[in-house]
């Protein structure tokens, strides 16, 4: 065969190649990059048990987190776990000392100076539990006769308040070794969650009746009482002096102090799974089961942004001044915001389906810095600043059947070169017997 012949041939497989490799290119959008991600400073293994519950202290220097093992049946133990993290001695992480019971613990609380921990059960026990950071062993434990849903604790650990089901909602005093209660209100419904200000002054409490409670806790009756529309409440925020409270059910509800009538009322045509207001009481975020984060100026109903996963998001939080926002849906994916931009800054994927109780998923510190999130079966730490760049990435590029299109092709062509080289070779024969 002919040089041109050859090289006529070379072209066409080459053009080919181009073309086919393109389609697959395009097809498969290979041609995209990662979101920004980051790096855990550390994690921790639950091992088979299931994440519970997670949070920080203020200044992000204390961690607990509490584990189970996740059972239904009511006969079966849930052995629960009690973690306790100390950020600041080393990278290397290991519990300071840990804590387990034949109950499971479904809620989970600390000071804002790390003092205090309190921790609520179900099951079995249905107590309440105060921890001091230095003491592996609870220094009390309170029995309220009702599952413990959800617990609060002030800056300073001396107030406390628990949402314990079909027993209302207590509130201890815990500035001395013993377990008394200050007050305790019975709810019509299911206490389901309970707030308090950062000094304990006032409390906001919702129930399963659809009801919200707002308190000064010098009175044992509530100041002002309001029936949400929706079915109930199972989210629950306030800011830091307690003038401000935010609720989600059906929708979205801004509260002052002053008035059981809302601020305002957003309509997310979808459940309210997690809310959070800032300590400022200036930003609000709500995660919704519609697959979108909203954040929330206090001042205005129409949201600052919205944020669309592609799942339901289960928890939220937010720093001190609202500059910080961190969600958690249930494909996964843990985003950090900022809250001048609905582009997150970075997203980082845990180890399976978080399994923490109600919003109990998540925990940031006052300044935003860092972050800690319950996963399946590890804990993880996050530094807010630690992001790695975007790269590139080929999701649905098929290596194999990309070669074995090459090859198809490429055996095409060795075929067909075979094939004229053998009529060119068969012509060249009779020509020449012609000749003779």
């Amino acid at each position: 065969m002919n040089s041109k012949k050859c090289r006529f041939h070379f072209v066409t497989f080459l053009v080919i190649f181009i073309l086919s490799n393109s389609i697959f290119i395009i097809e498969s959008s290979a041609l995209t990059y990662s979101h920004p991600s980051t790096t855990p400073l550390w994690s921790y293994s639950t091992k088979k048990q299931y994440v519970s519950a997670v949070a920080i202290s203020s200044d992000g220097t204390y961690i607990t987190a509490t584990s189970e093992d996740l059972v239904h049946e009511i006969t079966i133990k849930a052995n629960g776990k009690f973690y306790l993290f100390n950020n600041s001695i080393s990278k290397d992480k290991s519990p300071l000392w840990n804590y387990s019971i034949i109950n499971d613990f479904s809620s989970l609380a600390i000071s804002g100076n790390g003092s205090s921990i309190i921790a609520g059960g179900g099951y079995f026990e249905k107590a309440v539990y105060l921890f001091n950071n230095s003491n592996p062993l609870p220094q009390w434990t309170y029995y309220t006769g009702g599952w413990v849903y959800d617990i609060d604790i002030s800056d300073d650990g001396y107030i406390a308040a628990a949402a314990s089901g079909i027993s209302g909602c207590y509130l201890f005093c815990l500035n001395n070794s013993e377990s008394f209660y200050i007050s305790r209100y019975y709810t019509k419904g299911l206490a389901l969650r309970v707030v308090l200000s950062s000094n304990g002054s006032f409390m906001a409490v919702t129930d399963n009746a659809a009801k919200l409670y707002f308190f000064n806790t010098s009175n044992v009756s509530p100041a002002w009482t309001y029936t949400l529309p929706g079915d109930m409440s199972t989210a629950l925020s306030i800011s830091a002096d307690g003038n401000y409270i935010a609720s989600g059910g059906d929708d979205v509800y801004v509260f002052n102090k002053s008035s059981p009538n809302p601020i305002w009322i957003y309509n997310t045509s979808t459940t309210v799974r997690s809310i959070k207001i800032s300590r400022d009481g200036n930003y609000i975020v709500a995660g919704c089961w519609d697959k979108r984060i909203y954040l929330f100026n206090r001042n205005n109903s129409i949201p600052e942004w919205t944020y669309s996963t592609r799942e339901e998001v289960n928890s939220v939080a937010i720093s001190s001044n609202g500059d910080n926002i961190v969600a958690l849906s249930n494909n996964y994916w843990l985003y950090l915001f900022n809250k001048s931009s609905s582009n997150p800054v970075w997203r980082y994927r845990l180890d399976g389906y978080p399994t923490a109780n109600y919003d109990y998923s998540l925990g940031i510190s006052s300044d935003g810095k860092y972050i800690v999130a319950g996963g399946r079966h590890r804990i993880y730490f996050f530094d807010r600043d630690i992001i790695v760049a975007p790269r590139l990435i080929i999701p649905g590029y098929n290596l194999f059947f990309m070669f074995l299109i090459i090859g198809i092709i490429l055996l095409g062509n060795i075929i067909a070169i075979f094939l004229k080289h053998k009529n060119n070779k068969k012509h060249f024969l009779i020509n020449l017997k012609n000749k003779l």
